[in-house]
Formats: structure tokens, C-alpha cells, sequence
């Protein structure tokens, strides 16, 4: 069966940025700023950047493409074309197919509120609001509305059934049809909405956004003695350029043929950097600013990202002039952020299934919606269960992955394969500040975070305290782990292009 791949480069540029581009861009990155000494956070958040998230996303493309020259689009098939089909690589291999898996299984609940809220925005379904008031009291009604909604209400399955829905039939189409197409629609709609909000929001109140926006970049200089700074700082750009989930090798994997590779990588990072920038600091945190002040603003990023996202933002924007409608373009703008994200960490699962089971398309696909649905259920159902599978997945495995990752290529791929990696690497060589990076600090990053989660952040005692809902959550992450496990044991078939 004949590989598809992207028609076009700035189909693949889209849809890669469109894997990066997510709810983290337009909510957790601006709380983190906010709450982590300002302009303070950037300084760690660009040497992580440039230190360690380049270095990354060059190796996962560059992986990716020389798993498309061997026919693989899953990390499964890739690790086995690595060493030698080995099941113990093959069986490394797939936690870069469970990783995205099970972070779509809470994702696309969370797409789900996106899309309710867009529809019942717009519909006037969403409580009245209350900012003439303080912060709590403009909030409370938004807070009850979003505990009623997640109960789980009859709205917040049907949403869940319609998303899913809709991812279904964006996978069906493929990787041309549906995902490029989708991302080439989407990312210019998400980028046009989000610069008409920023605006809005920056000359609210005669201007007071601004001077939120300065807020948000003010440095504190004391932060950058506290380790926790640093450690955000890295992990938000795992987050944001979708490190170590198995989503860039997956789509890297479908370039064509003498396509430029780590432009196409840069090119990827640079676009989901000026939306998380330029977009993620301009909207949310410079609204609330100017709608209830400093002190608010800190509050508000403590609290979290759903508390921006789904309470004080449409509080704000219904009380304007046509908020209807400007609350539903924010709600379709994180729907399309999150939309972008689910098609990517699905992708994975299903070339799993194409390359490594011998399954059809359309069977990969059903087989990936059925997965991702139980999952889906099971955050509604199940307390906790998203926070649960964040960390073990979302904060964990996938640092854990990406240092699997940076040592299968600098001691494995690289030595077997040089000639084929510089090749797909437009003959870059690895000069001394790139080896160190990948040597030296991309490891040691990695293993700082790694021991810091663990030992101070998440205290590996805490572990031991198992309640019901905790145990269906680590039941299930142990269930899926097995199952691809099984799955990904040698398949005697034949690979070709």
C-alpha cells in the first residue's frame, strides 16, 4: 500500500503547527507567565527553547523522515527499523504511539467544552455577566455554570459525541483530504480570530489591556532563584511544541521526497512561537487585567487555565457590545487550537495500526475513535481521572519518551545511519554547539525535570494513596501500556512505499 504524503509544504507547515498550536498556546502559557516573575519566566523559557525544543523538534523530524523512508509512521515501526525489528525496541517504540493516545483520551473531553460553550455562546445559553462587580462575584455564576455542565450534563456527552464525530470524519479523509485541508482552513481562521481579540482585548477599558500586557512581561528577578521557574519554563515548551508524544515524527513521516526537513521543522516552531507569544500573552490575561485588576491577574493564573478559559473570559466578553458573538469566536478559537492538536496525537495510533497491524484505513481509524471514546467517557465518569492522566502521561512519560528518543538517535541512528540522517538533514552537521546540546544539555534537562516532578514537586509517597477513581485511572493507562505492547511484537510483513 502506497504512503500518503502532504501535498504541499505549506499544508505540512500548518498542520505540524497546528499539532503544536493547542489550548496550552492560548491559556497555559500566559498563566505561567503571569504567575512565574513575568518577563523573568522568558528568560529560562527561551534557553529551553533554543537549548533544548529546537534541538528536539529537529531530531523528532528527522527521525520522523527516516521513518518515512522506511515505510513507518509510528514510532513502533520506526524503533523496530532502528534495531533491527527488535520487539524490546518495538515495545520502547510504543509508548510513542500510548503517549498521544492516552493524552487525546482527556483532550478531547476538554475540545468538547470548547465547542459546547462556542454553540451555547452564541445562543445566549451562558450566564449573564456580573463585571461591575469583584472578581468572585463575577465569576460565580460562571463556576456554577461549568460544575453543572461537567457533572457530566447531557450537553457536555452530546458535545463529547459531536467532537468526536468530527474527529472521526477529519482521520476518515486521511492525511491530505482531511488533516492538511483542515489545518490549512483552520490555523489561518484561529491566527485571524485571535488578532482581531488581541486587539480587543489590549484597548479595553481606554487601554488598560496594554498596560495588562506590560504586566504579564514585568520581570521579577527574584523568581529566577526559584527552580520551579525553570522546571515550568521547560516543561511549557514540551508542551507547546508537542515533545516527546510520537505526534511530529508521525507527521514528519508522510514529507515528500527532497523536501527540506529542518526548514520545515523551524519553520513549525517559529509559527506556534508567534501565536503563543504573540496571540497566548495578548488575549486572556491583558482582558482580565483590565477588567479586574492586578491583583486579579495573579489569582486568576494560580487558579488555573480552565478558570481563565471558561469563566472569567466569557465574563468578560459577554458583557460587551455583541458578546455573543465575540465570546463565541473566542470558544471556536480554542476549538480550533484543540481540533489542530486531537487530529495530530491520533495520527500516531492510526499509522500504528496501518504499518504495523496491516489494518485498513478506515478499520485504523474506527479502531483509534473507539479507544479515544472510552477514554473520553472516562474523564467525564470519573473523577480526577484527567488530573491523574496529565501527570502520568502529560508531565511524565512524555519526558521520559523524549529522552528515549535523544539517545536512540545520538547513539543508534546516527553512527548506523549517518549518510541517510544527513541526507534528511539538507547534509546539516552536528557542530560542537549542537552536540553539546544534544550530548550534554538535553539530557541533563531532561533529568532534572525527571527528578524534580518526582521527588520534590510530586513526592513519590504520594503515589501510595489509591482511591477508587485513582485506581480505574491507573488500571486503565496499565491496560493500554499492555495492550500496545502485545500489539507491537513482530508482524511478519512487507514494507514499501
Amino acid at each position: 500500500m502506497r504512503r500518503e504524503v502532504w501535498a504541499s509544504r505549506i499544508g505540512l507547515v500548518l498542520a505540524a503547527a497546528g499539532n503544536a498550536i493547542g489550548l496550552g498556546n492560548l491559556l497555559r502559557f500566559p498563566s505561567k507567565v503571569a504567575l512565574y516573575g513575568g518577563g523573568a519566566f522568558m528568560l529560562p523559557y527561551f534557553l529551553a527553547l533554543f537549548f533544548m525544543g529546537i534541538p528536539l523538534m529537529f531530531l523528532e523530524w528527522v527521525i520522523g523522515a527516516y521513518g518515512g523512508v522506511k515505510g513507518r509512521g509510528s514510532m513502533v515501526g520506526i524503533f523496530g527499523a532502528m534495531f533491527k525489528e527488535s520487539n524490546v525496541a518495538r515495545i520502547i517504540g510504543s509508548l510513542g504511539v500510548v503517549i498521544p493516545l492516552l493524552i487525546c483520551c482527556y483532550y478531547i473531553y476538554i475540545e468538547s467544552w470548547t465547542l459546547g460553550f462556542a454553540w451555547m455562546s452564541l445562543f445566549g445559553e451562558l450566564p449573564k455577566p456580573l463585571v461591575t462587580k469583584g472578581l468572585e462575584e463575577s465569576l460565580e455564576p460562571f463556576l456554577n455554570f461549568l460544575r453543572d455542565y461537567l457533572r457530566p450534563s447531557f450537553w457536555a456527552l452530546f458535545f463529547l459525541g459531536i467532537t468526536l464525530a468530527f474527529n472521526a470524519f477529519v482521520l476518515l479523509l486521511g492525511i491530505r483530504k482531511g488533516i492538511e485541508k483542515t489545518a490549512i482552513i483552520g490555523i489561518p481562521l484561529l491566527i485571524g480570530m485571535g488578532v482581531f481579540l488581541a486587539i480587543l482585548s489590549l484597548s479595553l477599558k481606554g487601554g488598560r489591556g496594554v498596560e495588562g500586557l506590560l504586566f504579564i512581561f514585568k520581570a521579577d528577578l527574584s523568581k529566577l532563584a526559584d527552580p520551579q521557574v525553570w522546571i515550568e519554563a521547560t516543561g511549557q515548551i514540551f508542551f507547546t511544541l508537542s515533545l516527546g508524544m510520537g505526534c511530529m515524527a508521525a507527521y514528519a513521516s508522510y514529507i515528500r521526497k527532497k523536501e527540506a526537513v529542518l526548514k520545515a521543522a523551524l519553520q513549525t516552531t517559529m509559527l506556534n512561537e508567534v501565536v503563543e507569544i504573540g496571540l497566548g500573552a495578548t488575549i486572556a490575561i491583558p482582558a482580565a487585567f483590565a477588567m479586574f485588576g492586578a491583583s486579579s491577574v495573579q489569582k486568576l493564573a494560580q487558579e488555573g487555565t480552565f478558570r481563565i478559559g471558561f469563566m472569567s473570559m466569557p465574563a468578560i466578553l459577554l458583557s460587551l457590545p455583541l458578546g455573543n458573538v465575540v465570546a463565541f469566536m473566542w470558544f471556536l478559537l480554542l476549538f480550533l487550537a484543540a481540533l489542530t492538536s486531537s487530529l495530530a496525537l491520533a495520527q500516531p495510533v492510526i499509522a500504528f495500526f496501518e504499518e504495523e497491524r496491516g489494518w485498513p484505513h478506515r478499520k485504523a481509524v474506527l479502531a483509534t475513535i473507539i479507544l479515544i471514546s472510552i477514554g473520553g467517557a472516562l474523564s467525564a465518569f470519573v473523577p480526577s481521572f484527567i488530573d491523574e492522566l496529565d501527570f502520568w502521561i502529560g508531565t511524565l512519560f512524555l519526558v521520559i519518551f523524549a529522552l528515549v528518543e535523544t539517545v536512540a538517535f545520538v547513539f543508534i541512528l546516527l553512527p548506523k545511519d549517518r549518510n541517510v540522517i544527513v541526507s534528511l538533514s539538507e547534509n546539516f552537521n552536528i557542530n560542537i554547539t549542537r552536540r553539546m546540546s544534544f550530548f550534554y544539555i538535553i539530557p541533563t534537562a531532561i533529568l532534572t525535570a525527571l527528578l524534580y516532578q518526582w521527588i520534590i514537586a510530586n513526592p513519590i509517597l504520594s503515589l501510595t494513596k489509591l482511591t477508587w477513581n485513582l485506581l480505574i485511572t491507573r488500571l486503565f493507562i496499565i491496560f493500554v501500556i499492555l495492550i500496545f505492547s502485545i500489539l507491537s511484537l513482530k508482524v511478519k510483513r512487507n514494507y514499501f512505499m
